[in-house]
């Protein structure tokens, strides 16, 4: 007998993403400005991420990764590669359980690349949070547009 899990998020999840994907592209410009501050500013930015999908009913494994991640940050700096490339193992692989094969691959890729190369951690977080930002402004965008089309042929 198979179980299907399903997370429903009732709290209004486009202005969730909405609002994480605008602080995803703020904190990579800040990491590129601002390199040797990186852990300041991944650590903020993990706990307001996690606050914000708790705000809006997120799914609990989401809010505690994020908030757990961004103070492991700022209690062990020196660990950074390893601590965000857990946190975007769990970010991939839960999209991976969920069915978005498409939106697993940039997380994924981006621990791979943490771990491989830690020395350029700060690109590497600040690449992906743009792309993370860009890719679901876009991706929300697409869908609000399919959402029309299908609206207007009915």
């Amino acid at each position: 007998m198979a179980t299907h899990i399903h997370v429903i998020m009732n709290n209004n999840p486009g202005k969730r993403r909405a609002l994480n994907s605008i602080l995803a592209i703020l904190t990579g410009v800040l990491i590129l400005l601002w390199p040797d501050a990186l852990y300041y500013i991944l650590g903020s930015y993990l706990i307001a991420s996690g606050l914000l999908s708790l705000l809006f009913r997120a799914p609990s494994f989401l809010v505690a990764a994020s908030v757990i991640t961004g103070i492991f940050i700022f209690v062990f700096p020196s660990f950074i590669p390893y601590f965000f490339a857990f946190f975007l193992l769990v970010i991939g692989l839960g999209s991976l359980m969920s069915g978005g094969l498409g939106l697993a691959i940039l997380p994924l890729l981006a621990a791979a690349l943490l771990l491989a190369f830690p020395d350029i951690i700060s690109i590497i977080v600040a690449v992906f949070l743009l792309l993370y930002g860009i890719t679901s402004i876009v991706a929300m965008i697409q869908s609000r547009r399919k959402d029309k089309e299908i609206i207007e042929v009915y």
